[in-house]
């Protein structure tokens, strides 16, 4: 069962003699509630009362003092150190998931609109995801301040606890930092967008590649069409980079790349170049990662949007907060490692309308599902 698994690991701060529900049962009862496609305590806690003997008889909560009060959850949400549920869902991802040799993982920030009030000066809580595209799941997120500037520190310290080894990082430009460049490449390959951050170095990228194409450089194009449009994106990557004074500075630099955008709609044609800084020398190696970067918003963010409510969820208390969005990002993950429904909105539907779906997804970990002959749902990924 998935409390007795991960949940119990979470540190209960209150006192013994007040605790009438422990907080493993009161964050299964949170996490049926969201499954379910609750966004508010008052509609997880409405949730839980109407299927009360469904999580006694289906889920095996035993709930022993009955359910929890909605001030209980409430108050439970707010004092729960979002620092330390984190850590526990970073390490049941490590214990469960194989991240592949070679593939890519992105670090990209997403606002959660919903939490903040501007007429009262409360600012949106601001999360830093790394999503590994392979696997299509939330490998961990840290809470950063709205200002996005503070997006540099916590990549620092995320890329450390995650201890991930031998995969190819992609980031935006506001990442694009020496620092941070360091602690990827100890272990890891990157692909990090350039652009006016580093003005100087922006403009020698682009000064070297209005030079002659050097036989160190390789081009990779593809072909997109749809929605009414064509889109041709010419992948250019150059090894020739000794003449880069700060080399030395950014670990492990092997190689500048350039991507051109051309889309056709109706007739007319608008063009894009962006610059990138990597450590890989194969382009089309560098055209995956950067194409990968860019699935984020769609595969990631929108999901989290439109499926999960994320903007949408209007509780402003920063622990409430996070801890929520901690518990959405395990009800995604587990959605994608246990259903073989062709989008994850199925997989998501499915939550709330089938019940053998829902009690697979609520009560066993993907290990666990390994080992089961149950036919309704399978685990695609490469589980330890």
């Amino acid at each position: 069962m998935v409390e007795g698994i991960l949940f119990e690991q979470v540190e209960d701060s209150r006192q013994d003699w007040k605790v009438k529900h422990s907080i493993s049962e009161i964050l299964m009862v949170v996490m049926c509630g969201v499954s379910a496609g609750e966004r508010s305590i008052y509609g997880i806690r409405e949730f839980a009362r109407l299927k009360e003997q469904w999580l006694r008889d289906v889920i095996g909560l035993k709930l022993p003092n009955g359910l929890p009060s909605y001030d209980t959850v409430r108050r439970v949400l707010g004092m729960l150190d979002p620092k330390q549920f984190q850590s526990v869902f970073i390490r049941w991802i490590e214990e469960e998931l194989d991240i592949p040799v070679g593939s890519y993982v992105s670090l990209d920030g997403k606002s959660l609109r919903g939490s903040g009030l501007k007429e009262v000066g409360i600012d949106p809580l601001h999360l830093l995801h790394a999503y590994s595209h392979e696997l299509g799941v939330v490998i961990g997120q840290m809470e950063c301040s709205s200002e996005k500037t503070n997006e540099i520190p916590i990549a620092e310290r995320l890329i450390q606890i995650l201890k991930i080894k031998d995969v190819i990082i992609t980031a935006d430009a506001l990442l694009c930092q020496k620092e941070i460049v360091k602690k990827i490449a100890k272990d890891n390959d990157y692909i990090l967008a350039l652009k006016g951050n580093h003005p100087l170095m922006e403009q020698e990228v682009k000064d070297f590649f209005l030079s002659p194409a050097p036989s160190t450089r390789s081009v990779h194009t593809t072909f997109d069409k749809g929605h009414g449009r064509i889109e041709r994106r010419i992948y250019t990557l150059d090894t020739n980079i000794g003449w880069f004074e700060d080399k030395k500075e950014w670990k492990h630099l092997a190689a500048f790349g350039m991507v051109e955008s051309i889309v056709t709609r109706k007739g007319k044609e608008c063009r894009e170049i962006r610059y990138f800084i990597t450590s890989v020398t194969d382009v089309k190696q560098f055209a995956k990662g950067v194409r990968s970067h860019w699935a984020i918003e769609n595969n990631l963010h929108w999901c989290l949007d439109v499926l999960f409510c994320d903007d949408a969820c209007t509780v402003l208390d920063r622990n409430a907060a996070e801890n929520l969005a901690i518990i959405r990002r395990i009800v995604y993950n587990r959605i994608k490692m246990l259903s073989k429904m062709d989008t994850l909105s199925m997989g998501k539907r499915a939550c709330i309308y089938d019940d053998a779906f829902n009690r697979h997804l609520l009560c066993i970990t993907a290990k666990g599902w390994q080992q089961s002959s149950q036919q309704q749902v399978n685990a695609p990924l490469p589980i330890k």
